[in-house]
């Protein structure tokens, strides 16, 4: 900014803005007027000043030239057509795959034949280290995404028992070099079931915790330094360098700035956790657009909140996109909504010039403050979580379920009064574009009864009540 511009006008401080706004007020109550509550116990003020802005450093991205990757997820249940589709999407603008296998009988010498040595993601719906082992053979330069603890939280059971899981785990991550193996930490569950932010991120924290706790208490901690020590900026301590980094798999929220905020959040908890190890942890963030907030009534507007999702994603800081196609939770999947998701990111990319700056937002008062309100107050949440006993054993008790499930019924209410309001659902729904009677998939949540451990988290969108009904009417 040029400030020769401006040198012949006075500075106006913070007071004197919110003193010629209750002069304007003429009477009315500022409080009452101008500031807005949210679901994150944070409230919006009218005006944001440097006066009282906080002074953040938020870790880079991992890239070092602060791009993003566009990423497509496959399911690999035949690994000769998934390797078919991945090396196609890799030829029509994708830079990242998010490979899903299902099962242990997926060759892993077939789905991964002629793939780049970067941009690949494993996530296996099981966990078995000696089929870890046979990627690791073929491709050594891939990163495997496995949480036990998600395991638990989405399913409601370990993938074995709590012993063995973590005997893997452990394995998993003193047996692979690189960022093959990692520390991940899920937390998709968390705001598709209705989380708010600060849940979201509390329970991040605390989730993470319980693999660090572990492998300190193992004596396994050391595995994930470097032996050289560096002294951290304070100078009152050293810390280590992790060999390791958290990857993080996120689901983006539809509150623009807060979602912004939310994934600077991640990485400055990130690194707190990380100095109470005397760690100095990076993570890897990986997001796609929630489910939450999608609906089967207009669904071309899902086309909208997914690209609003994204461009919030990227300017918080996420490393990885892997967009959601509009109509990926009623139709089989199919490359035309494949193809416009991926689209969507490249545009965000080679058009919107999205990938040419880091920490985009940067020096904006508002964003700033946002984001030291959800540290702190999911710092608060983490807390109370481990005076109970930590994130594990809250489950068990019930009391994550319990929160989340208050706030996903305060969320459904607002909803369902008209106070969150969906563009094409519960407000201006599009007669042109009526519901069907019947779907390629079901659309709903479907839970099958089995005898779990802890009660699962569940994921389910707002709009799911609402559509049901007015299918009855067809």
């Amino acid at each position: 900014m040029n400030k020769e511009l401006f040198k012949n006008f006075d500075p106006v401080s913070e007071a004197q803005w919110k003193q010629k706004i209750q002069f304007d007020l003429k009477g009315a109550e500022y409080n009452d007027t101008l500031i807005t509550a949210t679901r994150e116990r944070i409230n919006i003020k009218p005006f944001y000043h440097r006066d009282s802005a906080p002074v953040l450093h938020i870790p880079n991205r991992s890239s070092q030239t602060n791009d993003w990757y566009i990423s497509q997820r496959i399911y690999a249940g035949n690994a000769v057509a998934a390797n078919k589709k991945a090396l196609d999407i890799l030829h029509r603008g994708g830079e990242g795959l998010l490979l899903n296998i299902p099962n242990k009988e997926v060759d892993p010498a077939i789905l991964l034949k002629n793939l780049p040595k970067v941009g690949i993601q494993i996530h296996t719906q099981f966990f078995d280290i000696d089929y870890l082992k046979s990627i690791y053979k073929i491709a050594p330069h891939a990163y495997v995404h496995i949480d036990i603890i998600h395991q638990l939280t989405s399913e409601g059971n370990w993938f074995k028992n709590k012993d063995q899981d973590y005997k893997n785990f452990d394995s998993f991550i003193t047996d692979f070099n690189g960022y093959f193996s990692n520390i991940t930490v899920d937390t998709t569950a968390y705001q598709q079931s209705g989380a708010t932010i600060t849940q979201e991120l509390a329970y991040f924290t605390a989730h993470l915790n319980e693999y660090l706790n572990h492998l300190n208490n193992a004596g396994k901690l050391d595995s994930f330094k470097e032996n050289k020590d560096t002294e951290d900026q304070i100078g009152l301590r050293k810390t280590s360098k992790a060999t390791k980094r958290i990857n993080i798999d996120t689901a983006i929220g539809s509150n623009y700035f807060f979602e912004i905020a939310k994934y600077r959040a991640y990485r400055i908890l990130t690194k707190s956790l990380g100095d109470i190890y005397a760690i100095d942890l990076g993570c890897y963030i990986t997001a796609t657009p929630s489910l939450r907030n999608k609906s089967l009534m207009d669904y071309n507007v899902n086309l909208l909140r997914t690209t609003t999702e994204c461009m919030s994603a990227i300017l918080g800081g996420a490393d990885t996109l892997c967009n959601l196609p509009y109509d990926t939770f009623f139709n089989k999947e199919n490359e035309f909504g494949d193809r416009i998701a991926r689209n969507q990111l490249i545009i965000l990319k080679d058009e919107a010039y999205l990938n040419k700056i880091g920490n985009a937002s940067d020096g904006s008062y508002y964003i700033d403050t946002i984001t030291t309100q959800l540290v702190e107050k999911a710092l608060e949440t983490f807390k109370d979580i481990e005076k109970a006993g930590g994130f594990v054993q809250s489950l068990f008790e019930g009391t994550i379920q319990r929160k989340i499930k208050e706030s996903a019924r305060q969320e459904q209410e607002d909803f369902n009064t008209g106070k969150r309001v969906l563009i094409g659902a519960n407000k201006y729904p599009n007669a042109a574009q009526p519901l069907q009677k019947e779907y390629e998939i079901l659309p709903f949540v479907k839970v099958n009864p089995r005898k779990t451990l802890v009660q699962p988290i569940v994921a389910k969108r707002i709009a799911e009540e609402l559509e049901k009904s007015e299918i009855k009417k067809l």
